[in-house]
């Protein structure tokens, strides 16, 4: 068997002539042939089914290792253990190739007159959510999104390539376990890593940063351009800026992070240029007023379903200012 297996591959590589390959097909016709052909399939099948593969994995030491992985290699390599088995899958698919030969009795390719169909682009499902709408979606996986006011979220119908979702502006993930399968937020130059967990990220093209707040289970946050990574813990959260040259972790409350997804608008000395831009957002209003905005820290919790009147109302009597609503207008009047 092991003659014949060593021609095989020398045939495979073209290495034969025309006279010892036809030699050797009819070898492969014969009584002994076949048998020696089959037993090389069932060695095969055996050898791949021997390949030691992990049987149990555990959410938090699974991030791990996707971390040190990312680490070690390419995004794109392969582990020592799937390169064995695709050596095993080659041996079999080549000895089924030969197989072809032996059941049909041809000496020769016959190159087929149809060209392979071309393979379907995946669909790209694409939620938006105007100025002023928040909304409830239901990913592939029966993982659960928040989609804020202004922003969007993309993936592959079915995820079929995995579980792999992006996002430009804010969403809240309650993410459904799956050990095997990562679930992966892109949000430009961050990508957050997890497998069963919640967690809020805030991610709109304004040049305000981003931000990942952790609430429950373990996440990784990676930083492409910066290649950093950090793992966060519940109320953590890692933050990046034009101004930041490395990933800044903190300490958080994720219940203020992620009240917005139950209505409640709130905030923690939150600059006035940023509270501005949350109010637009959160109304559907455009906010008019100088041309620089003053340097206070706003705080503020306002129950679901708030009256921006009121809202205007009570930050103006604590910083300072008055207002006039005209439609999708808003006029602000800074006091001196």
């Amino acid at each position: 068997m092991a003659g014949l297996l060593q021609t095989w591959r020398t045939f495979l590589k073209g290495g034969l002539s025309e006279g010892e390959a036809i030699t050797f097909i009819d070898r492969l016709k014969s009584a002994s042939g076949k048998r020696v052909f089959f037993d090389g399939v069932d060695a095969a099948f055996k050898e791949m089914e021997n390949s030691p593969v992990p049987i149990d994995w555990d959410g938090e030491r699974l991030l791990s290792g996707i971390l040190i992985k990312k680490k070690r290699h390419d995004r794109f390599s392969f582990g020592r253990k799937k390169i064995v088995r695709f050596c095993c899958s080659g041996l079999v698919a080549s000895l089924f190739l030969c197989g072809v030969f032996l059941v049909g009795g041809t000496r020769s390719f016959v190159q087929s007159s149809h060209s392979p169909e071309p393979m379907a682009e995946p669909e790209i499902i694409v939620k938006y959510n105007p100025k002023g709408k928040r909304t409830k979606i239901l990913l592939p996986d029966s993982s659960w999104v928040f989609l804020n006011a202004d922003s969007y979220l993309s993936y592959e119908r079915g995820f079929e390539n995995g579980r792999v979702v992006r996002l430009v502006g804010e969403a809240f993930f309650e993410v459904a376990k799956d050990s095997l399968r990562p679930f992966q937020v892109i949000t430009g130059r961050l990508q957050t890593t997890a497998l069963g967990t919640s967690f809020n990220v805030t991610a709109y093209a304004d040049g305000q940063g981003m931000q990942v707040t952790l609430a429950t289970g373990k996440v990784i946050v990676e930083d492409q351009v910066l290649n950093q990574d950090q793992i966060l813990a519940p109320g953590e959260a890692t933050k990046v800026g034009a101004a930041l040259t490395n990933l800044q972790k903190i300490k958080t409350d994720p219940v203020v992070a992620s009240s917005w997804k139950d209505g409640v608008l709130q905030f923690d000395r939150l600059p006035f240029s940023e509270m501005v831009l949350l109010l637009e957002r959160w109304y559907g209003v455009q906010i008019h007023g100088p041309a620089v905005w003053p340097d206070h820290l706003c705080s503020g919790t306002f129950r679901k379903n708030e009256y921006l009147s009121n809202v205007l109302k009570a930050l103006g009597h604590s910083i300072g200012f008055t207002y006039s609503i005209h439609g999708k207008n808003v006029q602000l009047v800074i006091k001196p």
